[in-house]
């Protein structure tokens, strides 16, 4: 290269290391204020963005009613600091749960789940239930009703139970195996000596009214808002259309108020689809008391007053002991039928240890068949492979799985954990090569302050902390 040439180059080279300088430097100016800032305000909630676990998909009710009361707090200027939903499908409900259950307890990750969070436990879906977290507030209930075909032979819940007590077995109902209205069917053949239901798992609320319409179920249990929507136009034919026999309430609704409550036909089974918002065990009540009443105040936010009567969501709201008491009550009503009720759920977590162990078994076989292959074709000119870039390998992996622990235990900031996890690969990757240590180091803290940035600032995400 010529001197010219070189000259530019170098010249290049400091203008781009003048770049990556100043880009750290304006991001340390944005970074250290907020470390600095969590750091003196720490005792004082929340100093960060709090995390709300929905554990289904985004769009469905639960993730609905959630994103409602997140505008109403906004709306209601209560906290200072963003509400961030958090969508965890999967098992059914569980994988969100045990996400917050296993949370650290400082009010940042909470959990909004309904009554299946309940029936989990019972159902042997997971190993924990109600006790495993701390309740913070009971926002908004949904009323279940029974219904059967227009044409159905049954006027109300009672003749229906009645006549599953003279035949057994006949009346095919309802309601999936291991959800609250598995258990409310239970307690309703508790509820009449003898009766005896084929309880049925059919689905959605639309699986359900398709096979009620059908004539291949007799009946079911249905949220209110489904049975309005359900509801064919009047006149026509009612084997084409639906019929509630009973709120199962203590009173009647007023959205039907034709339609008697359980209570009333001398049958005490109650359910409503409660809004549960859940803790981490240990969260202190401090903590618990403020998030209660932010989110109080939004239940009364006109906007949140409004929409729940279009979801037709009755606007309940309990907290404190009176929660306690009415967890305690449901809780007992479902312990009552579910003792002798054996649901077998497939062990996932044993099925996927023999596949790992399997494969582990047949990756060991053929890698020893290969070593043994190669060792009988080395020639003497030849120079055997050298374990080292296994073993590199293996320690990078073990870095990087140790630094995915730091972030999840928040044992260092993001940034600096990022940074390091860099910097460390970096110096593994590069231990024989001629690498500029320096440039290393800045394309680390550039790496993970420039996440953080990205993250934090433009997509608005609660990152750990």
């Amino acid at each position: 290269m010529s001197v010219d040439g070189r000259s530019k180059a170098d010249w290049l080279d400091r203008c781009f290391q003048l770049v990556i300088v100043t880009l750290i430097v304006c991001l340390s100016i944005w970074w250290l204020p907020r470390q600095w800032q969590s750091s003196v305000v720490a005792d004082v909630y929340p100093s960060r963005p709090i995390q709300v676990v929905v554990p289904y998909a985004a769009g469905g009710g639960s993730d609905t009613f959630v994103r409602l009361l997140q505008q109403g707090i906004q709306n209601s200027g209560e906290l200072d600091q963003p509400l961030v939903i958090i969508n965890q499908p999967g098992g059914i409900g569980t994988i969100g749960s045990r996400e917050v259950k296993n949370a650290d307890p400082d009010g940042y990750k909470i959990l909004c789940h309904h009554n299946a969070i309940i029936t989990a436990k019972l159902a042997e879906t997971v190993d924990y239930g109600p006790e495993a977290f701390e309740p913070i507030a009971l926002t908004g209930e949904m009323s279940m009703v029974v219904l059967v075909r227009a044409d159905s032979e049954f006027q109300d819940l009672h003749e229906l139970l009645q006549k599953a007590a003279a035949n057994p077995g006949t009346i095919r109902f309802a309601a999936n195996k291991g959800a609250p209205a598995y258990y409310a069917a239970l307690q309703l053949e508790k509820a009449v000596n003898g009766a005896d239901l084929t309880i049925v798992s059919s689905g959605g609320g639309a699986d359900r009214y398709t096979k009620i319409i059908g004539g291949h179920l007799d009946a079911g249990i249905f949220s209110l808002s489904e049975y309005l929507d359900f509801l064919a136009p009047e006149g026509t034919p009612s084997d084409r259309d639906i019929r509630a026999i009973a709120v199962l309430s203590s009173d009647r609704h007023e959205s039907i108020p034709e339609v008697p409550s359980s209570t009333e036909l001398g049958i005490p089974v109650i359910l409503r689809n409660a809004n549960y918002w859940w803790a981490p065990k240990g969260t202190p009540d401090e903590v618990l008391d403020r998030l209660a009443g932010v989110l109080r105040n939004a239940m009364s936010e006109p906007v949140v007053i409004g929409e729940l009567k279009r979801l037709r969501v009755d606007p309940t709201f309990v907290m404190g002991s009176e929660l306690d008491q009415e967890l305690a009550k449901t809780l007992r009503g479902f312990e009552g039928v579910a003792e002798n009720q054996s649901i077998n759920t497939p062990r996932f977590d044993v099925y996927v240890g023999l596949v790992v162990l399997a494969l582990f078994f047949w990756v060991s076989v053929q890698a020893g068949i290969a070593s043994s292959s190669t060792s009988k074709s080395v020639h003497v000119n030849c120079v055997s492979p050298q374990p080292v870039h296994r073993v590199l390998a293996a320690v990078v992996f073990l870095v990087v799985v140790f630094h995915v622990l730091a972030i999840q235990a928040s044992w260092l900031p993001l940034a600096v954990t990022i940074s390091s996890l860099v910097l460390t690969v970096g110096l593994l990757l590069s231990r024989h090569a001629p690498v500029r240590k320096l440039w290393l180091l800045q394309l680390a803290m550039l790496t993970g302050l420039g996440v953080e940035f990205v993250f934090a600032e433009i997509l608005k995400l609660a990152l750990p902390h």
